[in-house]
């Protein structure tokens, strides 16, 4: 064991830190002095296991001398009189408060894997580790605090996690150099091809820096769970738990601010951070109301399910989120690839600067790499004979760049381009909004939009957001739509696409975060319904007084759950419900609209554009996938550079995706008759595609994609808040006020997490 010096080293470390924080925190004397005493022995463990020079063997047996003494505590078997005076403080102080053997055994477990190294495979072990090192000693120091909730120990274990993972990625760096210990599972580090040797200078590294903000979202997780742990019996008690998180949340904060890059410089906060935490802390006068954390289940893995169950798992809840197909991202998924190639997207999705939303759930996942993003809106058009033209807006301040986009596109006339400016400025105004049941057509011709500006730029606008056509689509969800993307910002409308297959872009780092924090990813499990308890349960019945108690898998067993997300397509809502519920009733009255995908593979290329619109076309959008945009930053997974992720395409053939919204009777023709009239439609405007040879091609056809935007569809789109108590909604198909996008999926999938964290059952 250390000599009693020794002891007094660390109790003076001890002191230091811990010390000031106790009295801040209004702790008694004789409390505060029994923490000191409970530190110091968790310093000593720590110490003999870091102790240079000495044997592994005799560092267990110093531990195995303190785990006797423990149990002499309690007169266990295996126990004997305290062998130090440490020892003997420290057992005087368990018997006047209490304290359980187990947390004070598992301190010394803990302790004891950093023998011989540490290496963990998994999130599993690691959780392990920091529950000895960290939980273990937050269980014990909440008897001292006087805490009588039995919902205060799980307020310290995850507050333990918390202060214990922003401990590791504050360090990682410095116990690299130092100890060569790597507090990291290695199946993380694997999964960004980030090897120990990297952690020595990481801040330079794409990779690492995103594997760190992996590290965060596991601590905030815990931070935001302990939050709503804290019973309001035990508010006043847990003050010193309390400060010492508000100041650990300030370092993790300080850490993302900088960008995740690390060095050997330790981040901490200044004395006036520390002052400016402490007095947001005491400014509050009592415990915040919250929901416990729960069990949630989210249902369908499309982009509205993966934001919800980020956020909510973000939030504290432990997650899992079900998909029935084999792969992630529903409509903005892959499908196999054609003869054995690398999946391909289920169909081409570009994305506005305005989406806000959607990039949060980027940033939060840390794959906004994933993203190019361009600075102005710049879409290259063709019309029938080839003829090119170009709407790119200018380097100018909003409204300015517009002007300087209309001014260069040649479809336009004068007097277009002056009608649409004047409608631009009535719309900045607020005098031409559209009335109720209004179609888009309507209201354009209303606020005198004249033929050719509706044909070359308001008709295509509104069939690629709306996937319906001018004549029959909302006018209200078309002016939404307008207001984010050509009148928002001058970036709003700058277009980003994905370097990579879209389905690829939440994956792996979905599954990653939901398993870092005990929530899982399960693919290839079908949802058959919900289970429900209480009089809502039964036809007729009151669905106020039932609550969900889980999902029917395909199989018939049950997930429990405490709350239900629904992420499915309005299609499948009854399928989830009981026969005759009000929700299924009132979804049943939206309809669906169609969109047709076409992929061909060619050996020559016949456009030279990345994308490309198509004007007085049943084709929209032409995708040259072998030209997608290179990532911002290269190396890191998704980029065109990363050799571990497949390209979309082989080299020796052209990979072209074509989009067809509202493809009308295209739908029912049979597919070798559709690619007879693709190549047809291609020829009218690329000459070059006179000798294109098709060796492979793909038609997929999705009858119901997106909900049919006409004039009162909104009525019937729920909010994500429905009758039953605790089953919520998530999909583009619900009342977000935008039509069927990828921005309107995030944004309910993320409404939902935040009615979630609100919801008391």
């Amino acid at each position: 064991m250390p000599s009693t010096d020794d002891q007094q080293q660390a109790l003076s470390r001890s002191k230091s830190n811990l010390a000031t924080a106790f009295k801040i925190a209004g702790l008694e004397s004789v409390r505060v002095r029994a923490m000191e005493t409970l530190y110091t022995f968790c310093r000593v463990a720590d110490d003999i296991v870091d102790e240079p020079g000495r044997a592994d063997d005799a560092k267990r047996i110093a531990l195995d001398q303190w785990r006797a003494s423990i149990r002499g505590f309690f007169d266990v078997p295996g126990g004997t009189p305290p062998h130090d005076t440490l020892a003997t403080e420290l057992a005087g102080i368990v018997r006047a408060y209490r304290i359980p053997i187990a947390p004070l055994l598992e301190i010394l477990d803990g302790c004891e894997m950093d023998i011989g190294g540490c290496e963990y495979r998994t999130a599993a072990e690691l959780h392990k580790y920091c529950h000895g090192v960290a939980c273990a000693v937050w269980l014990a120091s909440i008897r001292v605090f006087g805490c009588v909730s039995p919902q205060s120990e799980e307020f310290a274990e995850a507050l333990g996690y918390a202060l214990q993972f922003t401990n590791i990625l504050r360090d990682i760096v410095e116990d690299y150099h130092d100890l060569g210990r790597v507090y990291l599972p290695r199946e993380e580090m694997e999964a960004f091809g980030v090897k120990p040797e990297d952690l020595a200078h990481p801040a330079d590294k794409p990779a690492c820096v995103r594997l760190f903000r992996l590290q965060y979202f596991r601590a905030k997780h815990y931070f935001n769970k302990a939050r709503r742990l804290i019973a309001p019996e035990d508010f006043t008690a847990l003050k010193a738990a309390r400060l010492m998180g508000t100041f650990y949340e300030g370092i993790l904060e300080k850490i993302k601010a900088r960008g995740f890059r690390l060095s050997r410089e330790r981040i901490s906060l200044t004395k006036w951070e520390k002052l400016l935490a402490l007095r947001l802390m005491l400014s509050q006068r009592g415990p915040v109301l919250a929901p416990v954390p729960r069990r949630v289940v989210v249902v369908w893995a499309g982009v509205a399910g993966i934001a919800a169950a980020i956020e909510t798992a973000l939030c504290g809840d432990s997650v899992t989120l079900l998909e029935a197909r084999p792969a992630l991202g529903g409509r903005a998924g892959c499908i196999p690839g054609v003869a054995g190639g690398p999946d391909i997207d289920c169909g081409h999705h570009a994305m506005f600067g305005c989406y806000r939303a959607f990039l949060h759930l980027a940033d939060t996942l840390g794959v906004r790499e994933k993203l190019s993003e361009a600075l102005r809106l710049d879409v290259p058009y063709r019309s029938p004979g080839g003829r090119a033209s170009r709407l790119r807006a200018a380097f100018l301040p909003a409204p300015l760049h517009l002007a300087g986009a209309l001014a260069g596109f040649s479809e336009l006339s004068l007097s277009d381009r002056l009608s649409i400016s004047r409608f631009a400025l009535a719309l900045r105004l607020g005098s031409a909004r559209p009335r109720s049941g209004d179609t888009a057509a309507a209201w354009l011709v209303r606020n005198g939009q004249p033929a050719g500006a509706i044909r070359a730029l308001w008709e295509p606008f509104c069939v690629a957001a709306l996937n319906e056509p001018i004549d029959t689509g909302c006018a209200t969800l078309l002016e939404a739509t307008l207001r984010r993307t050509l009148f928002g910002g001058a970036n709003d409308s700058a277009i980003i696409t994905a370097t990579d297959a879209l389905g690829r872009l939440l994956d792996p780092e979905l599954s990653l975060y939901l398993r870092a924090v005990g929530g899982e990813v399960r693919l290839k499990t079908r949802a058959r319904g919900l289970a429900f308890s209480g009089d809502g349960a039964t036809p007729g019945g009151n669905a106020a007084t039932g609550v969900a108690t889980g999902v029917v898998l395909a199989d018939g067993s049950t997930i429990t759950a405490q709350v239900v997300i629904s992420a499915v397509p309005w299609t499948e809502i009854p399928r989830l419900l009981p026969s005759g519920d009000p929700l299924a009733v009132q979804t049943a009255q939206l309809s669906g609209n169609p969109i047709l995908n076409i992929h061909l593979f060619t050996p020559t290329p016949f456009m030279t554009e990345a994308f490309t619109a198509l004007l007085d076309s049943p084709v929209q959008w032409v995708f040259h996938e072998n030209d997608r945009p290179s990532s911002i930053q290269d190396g890191v997974p998704g980029s065109r550079e990363n050799a571990a992720v497949p390209s979309v395409t082989t080299p020796s053939l052209h990979h072209y995706a074509l989009t067809l919204s509202c493809p009308g009777a295209w739908m029912d023709l049979p597919n070798a008759e559709i690619l007879i009239r693709v190549k047809a439609e291609l020829l009218r405007f690329f000459p070059a595609a006179q000798d294109m040879d098709i060796v492979n091609s793909r038609v997929c056809k999705y009858p119901d994609s997106t909900f049919s935007a006409k004039p009162g569809a909104e009525a019937f789109r729920p909010g994500a808040k429905t009758h039953w108590r605790n089953v919520f909604l998530a999909g583009d198909w619900t009342a977000t006020a935008l039509p069927a996008t990828l921005e309107s999926a995030a944004q309910s999938g993320q409404t939902a997490a935040q009615l979630v964290a609100r919801f008391f059952l």
